[in-house]
Formats: C-alpha cells, structure tokens, sequence
C-alpha cells in the first residue's frame, strides 16, 4: 500500500513540476508587469521582479479593475511614467497587452494612447485607441518605421476587454481582442530599434500631442517576444494568478504537504 502511495503521489509531484515549466514558459520575456493592485499613493509596482515602477501623473486615479484594483486615467495629463533600462533594449519581438474600459470621448489630441516609448515618428513602439473604435499602432525598425493599416472597429465604451499586439520578427504581427484575432498585419523582417526615452502609459511624446487615454486600465504587461494566441488567451485570465505559482517554494512545499499528511517513509525493496 505504502509503496502505491509513494508511486501515486511521485506522479502527482512530477506532473506538477511540468505544470510550473509550461507556466515559466508562458512568461519568459515579461519585463514589466503591472496589476494595480497598490490601490493608494503615486507609485505603481511592477510585479515581473524587475523592479521598474511606475509614478502616477496628473488626473490618474485608483479605481475598481476589471481583476481588484485598476487605474483610471482622466483623459486630460494623466500617466504612468517607467524610467529606461537595459531590458527595454530588444530587438526580436514585443508583445503588449492590458485590460481596458475606455470611454472614447476624444480629447484635446483625439488619439489615446494605451503606451508607448519614445517621441511620435521616432518611437520604439506606440499602441493607441481612436475614438471610432479601432487600434493603432506605430514601430520603429531597422529599416524604417512601420504603421500598419488600422484594425477593424471593434472597441466599445465603458467596457472591459483585453487589448493585446503581438510582433515576432519574421513570423507575425498580430492584434487580438478578447484573446481574438483582430486583424493579422504582413509579416516583417527589420529589427525592432529600441530608444531610450521612458515608457509611459496613457500617453505619448511630445505632451503637445494631447493623447491622453480616457478610461480604465487593469493588468498591463509587456514582453519581449511575441506570444502566441494561446499564451494571450492564458495571460488575459490574470498574469497575477500564473505569477503566484512559483516554482521551487511551490514544488517543495507540495511534496512536503504530501510527505506529512500521508505519513511517507522510504520503503526498502
């Protein structure tokens, strides 16, 4: 008997183990993941463990998110602003994605952005809301910057959904909605050319643009890779519950529960 609980239990242990790998996988490349779950003050954590915080700016307000706390942006200076570090310098892939509830009243500049790093024209990368409803989007690159045509009109108001675009050089450039393609746009072989300029939410340089995001926002993150759809579809159910698996405490701290609560002892043959 003791023998068929330690063979039972073994397999428990090991398909755990895979399950950890394919969730460590799933998040290889995040370099900044942000919940909103600090609910108060002017600084927002960045949950991937690579400790680029965001400050608050202007009329940005906690709030209710589509997952605990989110953050509103008031559409008139609010932002989040990441200073530049060396893990925003990549060149093979991207992928950016957030919970949004826009209201899509235009503003001053009309455009809204949902982030970007960099000036207008001279940018890494800038993901924006039109108030018609469609995505936008502009990337630098190797050999020259890209602005694909406009996704179909599918964003509404005052409703949460999952925005998220994928690019891997070569391979894809993908929008979603809800974990849906939206529109796949021609593959392309340059670079991505990384800048030094600070990753805001909310908005875009120069700030005379005015475009400023209107609405919610909840479990920002950004990758760099493009993730497929499946990966979008597992990280839009909440980044935060794949991140509180963690790998060896919780491996351990499994076989040690099974060790005590069924009384295992190693069996000679």
């Amino acid at each position: 008997m003791r023998n068929f609980i330690v063979i039972f239990f073994t397999t428990v242990f090991l398909a755990a183990s895979f399950q950890i790998s394919s969730i460590a996988e799933e998040l290889e490349g995040l370099v900044v993941y942000f919940d909103f779950e600090d609910g108060a003050g002017k600084t927002v954590t960045d949950q991937s463990g690579n400790g680029q915080d965001g400050k608050l700016e202007g009329d940005t307000d906690w709030t209710d998110g589509k997952f605990g706390k989110g953050l509103n942006f008031g559409g008139e200076d609010g932002i989040v602003r990441v200073v530049h570090s060396h893990r925003f310098e990549f060149t093979d892939g991207l992928t950016i994605c957030a919970w949004v509830r826009p209201t899509l009243e235009a503003g001053p500049g009309t455009w809204q952005l949902i982030a970007a790093k960099g000036p207008d024209v001279q940018e890494f990368f800038e993901v924006l809301l039109h108030p018609d409803g469609y995505i936008w989007m502009g990337w630098r690159m190797s050999d020259g910057r890209k602005v694909p045509a406009k996704s179909p009109v599918k964003i509404v108001k005052d409703k949460w959904q999952h925005v998220a675009v994928s690019f891997q050089t070569g391979e894809w450039w993908t929008v979603y909605l809800d974990g849906e393609v939206l529109i796949n746009h021609p593959k392309q072989d340059g670079k991505l050319v990384p800048v030094e300029s600070p990753l805001l939410l909310g908005t875009e340089e120069p700030p005379n643009l005015n475009r400023y995001y209107n609405g919610d926002m909840d479990e920002f993150a950004m990758f760099n890779r493009g993730l497929s759809q499946n990966e979008i579809k597992e990280i839009q159910g909440g980044i935060q519950d794949i991140l509180a698996v963690e790998p060896t405490d919780k491996l351990s701290t499994t076989w040690g529960t099974l060790k005590r609560k069924y009384s295992i002892r190693s069996v000679s043959n």
